[in-house]
């Protein structure tokens, strides 16, 4: 177990792990040949969501840099 990991960061997880449930699902339903592909690209989509919000939270300069330094870390560690 993740000793930084926070019951936030659990909630997130757990929806974006049923977010990827319920589109497998569906496009599982809605194109049975082709579902793979269109998934693998939902999926990339959210991986390059994160990683412009990583770009984002590192450039990003904080008010108070102790108390800034500590939740950009929080904040890049939940994703």
């Amino acid at each position: 177990m993740d000793p930084q990991r926070t019951a936030s960061m659990a909630d997130e997880e757990e929806k974006a792990r049923q977010s990827f449930k319920e589109m497998k699902s569906i496009f599982q339903k809605a194109s049975p040949r082709w579902w793979k592909k269109d998934f693998k690209s939902y999926v990339d989509k959210f991986i390059a969501e994160q990683i412009e919000w990583k770009e984002v939270l590192t450039v990003i300069p904080c008010r108070d840099e102790e108390e800034g330094e500590e939740r950009k870390c929080i904040c890049l560690h939940g994703l």
